[in-house]
């Protein structure tokens, strides 16, 4: 008989090294780290921010909406993406738009961190 295990189905590890326990009590609350990596204000783009953002297990992005359209790529990990009144589930793959203007918030439901690449970029005339 084949032995088969998932690291998605696995229960988190919380011992007391682990960043799950020291964010005990924070769940569905904004945890995560961005980086800024292109942006109108410190490199030569007129119009295009990108960035690269970690969203840790059981904690979510900051909600917000914003003038500018918005594409994403998960690079790795799952969660669920919320933008107006839709939610879905997103993971390792997905490529989505966020219209201008629409609220938007991603959570983490797995058990790594979720690791998603974006760009905004103005609408009209720059």
């Amino acid at each position: 008989m084949a032995f088969r295990v998932n690291l998605h189905e696995m229960k988190p590890d919380t011992c007391e090294r682990s960043f799950r326990y020291l964010a005990q009590g924070k769940k569905g609350e904004t945890l995560r780290d961005t980086y800024w990596l292109i942006d109108p204000e410190t490199s030569p783009s007129r119009v295009l921010k990108m960035g690269y953002t970690i969203v840790y297990p059981e904690g979510k992005t900051t909600g917000h909406s914003h003038s500018e359209e918005e594409v994403y790529f998960v690079l790795s990990g799952r969660g669920e993406m919320e933008i107006g009144d839709e939610k879905f589930s997103i993971s390792e793959g997905d490529a989505f738009y966020v219209e201008p203007g629409k609220y938007h918030v991603t959570y983490n439901t797995g058990v790594l961190p979720l690791v998603i690449l974006w760009v905004t970029g103005k609408v009209g005339n720059c």
